[in-house]
């Protein structure tokens, strides 16, 4: 993983962009989906049908597997990837995020209610921070209030267009010079 993807992991990040993703590709309500923390990374995905049956994607923690299957969609080759024994696998636990420590997770969830522009907004703000945090110019726990700072200073715009997620990516990044400037590690 790449340093900007750690620090995405580590604030819980990742799964809210997750989240806004799968809300997009399945056309779910945000209240349809669910996080849960899998440490030893062999689930990937589940999904729970209507009739309580929960079908999950499985795999070694190794993301060459979802690239070579991207790239050769709908085929599925065969690789020199090392091949799952489940007999190998001591556990498999899940856990409730802590939401109280990882706040990101929660405003990934209140853009989504938000709707229009305001996904655009958080992921523009989450990556000016986090590479902020990176320089050692902010504190870890800096990113989520910078995100909310940056969330409270638009109103909704519905149904952006291309031109207008475009525009207002680079507007919330030249905003959060202000953020810094203004309000920095409050």
């Amino acid at each position: 993983m790449g340093k900007k993807i750690s620090i995405d992991s580590a604030t819980l990040m990742n799964k809210g962009l997750e989240v806004i993703e799968a809300r997009w590709l399945f056309d779910l309500k945000p209240d349809q989906i669910d996080v849960v923390i899998h440490p030893e990374s062999i689930i990937h995905s589940l999904v729970q049908y209507q009739d309580s049956s929960v079908i999950a994607q499985m795999g070694l923690p190794d993301m060459r597997l979802p690239i070579i299957y991207a790239l050769n969609y709908p085929q599925r080759h065969q690789t020199a990837l090392k091949r799952m024994d489940l007999t190998e696998l001591m556990t498999l636990t899940f856990e409730k995020p802590d939401r109280e420590t990882f706040p990101c997770l929660d405003l990934a969830y209140h853009v989504l209610q938000l709707g229009g522009i305001f996904p655009t907004i958080l992921n523009a703000a989450n990556e000016v921070l986090v590479e902020r945090y990176l320089e050692d110019e902010i504190d870890f726990y800096d990113i989520p209030r910078g995100i909310e700072w940056a969330v409270g200073q638009y109103s909704s715009l519905e149904a952006p267009t291309l031109e207008d997620v475009l525009m207002y990516d680079q507007d919330v990044r030249a905003l959060m010079e202000k953020w810094k400037n203004q309000c920095g590690t409050e």
